[in-house]
């Protein structure tokens, strides 16, 4: 029998070719619980895509900007311009997430989150900018 959804453990950490991905603190759960408001039936393959997506980044290969769009602002560094967070998009799934600025070849991936409209919500911004200052700023990796 094959596992469940559920019986999964996403790595914390994805390592390809050209970046890491890394997932912040409770980024799986979050997507576990996403994924619960998706029809029974559509969950393994919106995985499937999602991880498809995720990967093909770690590789370097470039993805659209339907499945990989800029999405909001971050906060700045000191004396650096602000930057864009991105959004893998498997509808209704988006997980968002940031090129880091102080870690070499690392992409942190905030949360996951499920989305039946098209628009960025201000919670998704606050909770990306917060892990983002969390870890660019404070250093807290995890």
């Amino acid at each position: 029998m094959e596992p469940s959804t559920e019986d999964v453990v996403c790595p914390n950490e994805i390592t390809g070719q050209k970046l890491t991905i890394v997932h912040c603190l409770g980024a799986w759960d979050t997507f576990t619980e996403s994924l619960n408001s998706v029809k029974v039936s559509r969950r393994e393959s919106i995985k499937h895509q999602m991880d498809s997506l995720v990967k093909r980044l770690s590789n370097g290969s470039r993805l659209s900007k339907d499945s990989f769009p800029p999405e909001g602002p971050l906060p700045s560094l000191a004396g650096r311009p602000s930057k864009q967070f991105y959004a893998f998009k498997k509808i209704p799934i988006r997980a968002y997430g940031w090129f880091s600025e102080t870690k070499p070849r690392k992409f942190f991936i905030s949360h996951y989150t499920y989305k039946n409209t098209g628009k960025l919500s201000k919670s998704d911004t606050t909770i990306v900018q917060a892990n983002w200052t969390r870890i660019e700023v404070n250093g807290d990796e995890k």
